[in-house]
């Protein structure tokens, strides 16, 4: 038995994944192993079929906008349901190479979700969040980013400082099992203010959830475990006024 768990990068068929916002919070909650505090749901949005090209701003907004609306209503419903057995986070995947000329337009639509996960984020893109840390309304934090691989020129010392001073969070997902093979990253996070979050990428296959326990084990001896991030839950009205 580990301590309270918070798994937040979680898809629904509102995007790509096969089980609903219920099915995935049961699944959770059906480990007799697990202990779990909060779910997060971060299906991808802001994403056309390849044949959709988006011209501008305008056209950005007339797509996405009512979509999103839509999809922070699901899951703020989905928390209704399960107020007092789990609390439900309505989170966001971005993907970098397909949004990176759409931010301003993003933070514009980005009211009532708690926190945003970009995914395939390169050095420049990772810059380029960092000068506009304090701009977004919620936090921030990389998906699934194998530092060596993403970043390969860029020692991971200018890595782990970039994300702290700009306070981005980094997630430890479970593709990357086992951990002990990124010990290097591991052993040099500790040392900043960077906080983390725990992720399987749930789509298709619930079985994945089992890896939490591990994943959060190795955080903690790592000395992270008083760096897990505890996102806020963000009041829609009070977000559109200050965003």
């Amino acid at each position: 038995m580990t301590g309270a768990l918070y798994s937040l990068h979680n898809h629904t068929p509102f995007s790509d994944g096969a089980y609903t916002i219920d099915e995935i919070v049961e699944a959770h909650l059906g480990h007799q192993d697990l202990t779990i505090a909060a779910v997060g749901i971060a299906d991808h949005l802001f994403g056309t079929p390849s044949s959709r090209e988006i011209t501008n701003e305008r056209e950005f907004m007339r797509l996405f906008a009512r979509e999103t609306r839509h999809y922070v209503e699901e899951v703020r419903e989905a928390r209704r349901r399960w107020t007092g057995k789990v609390r439900i986070y309505c989170g966001a995947e971005i993907n970098w190479p397909v949004n990176k000329h759409m931010l301003a337009c993003i933070r514009e639509m980005l009211s009532g979700i708690d926190y945003v996960l970009f995914e395939y984020t390169d050095w420049a893109g990772l810059t380029t969040l960092a000068n506009q840390a304090r701009r977004w309304p919620c936090s921030v934090g990389l998906a699934h980013a194998a530092v060596t691989k993403q970043f390969p020129t860029t020692s991971m010392d200018q890595v782990v400082r970039t994300l702290a001073n700009s306070r981005i969070f980094y997630e430890i997902n479970s593709k990357f099992l086992p951990l002990d093979e990124q010990d290097r990253w591991f052993n040099l996070l500790p040392q900043h203010r960077v906080f983390v979050t725990l992720g399987t990428d749930t789509h298709d296959d619930l079985r994945v959830i089992r890896d939490l326990p591990v994943m959060h084990e190795y955080a903690v001896r790592r000395g992270l475990g008083a760096k897990f991030l505890v996102p806020a839950i963000r009041d829609e009205a009070k977000a559109a006024v200050s965003a």
